[in-house]
């Protein structure tokens, strides 16, 4: 009964200490990347946009070839520097209808800021 407990308490103490000394995943990574460089951005770019919606965009923007530096490019822009085929689609001509992750279906003349104030784009119509 006593090494039972013994060994209950070392896999308890074990399990705890992991977290602390495990590597960051890519996303957290990614997510701690997002975070430094919105707390470099100037006052007028954050006045831009919303912390929530900067990191929702900035978290599906394709990962810098060194996760743990930001881009220089997005330390002076509140939206992160995308490469040609990630997020850049283009609208159909006069625009068209979006559902945002909130539930609120909204009509747009261009893809840009699309549900920015709704949590982002759930699916485009």
């Amino acid at each position: 009964m006593r090494i039972q407990a013994l060994f209950t308490a070392a896999v308890i103490c074990a399990a705890m200490a992991l977290p602390a000394s495990a590597a960051d995943t890519p996303q957290q990574a990614a997510m701690k990347s997002c975070a430094a460089t919105w707390k470099t951005m100037s006052a007028a770019d954050k006045a831009k946009t919303k912390y929530t919606a900067y990191m929702g965009t900035c978290m599906k923007a394709p990962a810098p070839a060194a996760a743990a530096a930001p881009a220089p490019a997005m330390a002076t822009s509140a939206k992160p520097a995308m490469s040609s085929g990630s997020m850049a689609m283009a609208a159909p001509k006069g625009g068209g209808q979006a559902k945002c992750k909130d539930g609120k279906v909204v009509t747009y003349k261009n893809r840009s800021g699309t549900c920015s104030g709704h949590g982002g784009v759930a699916t485009w119509m």
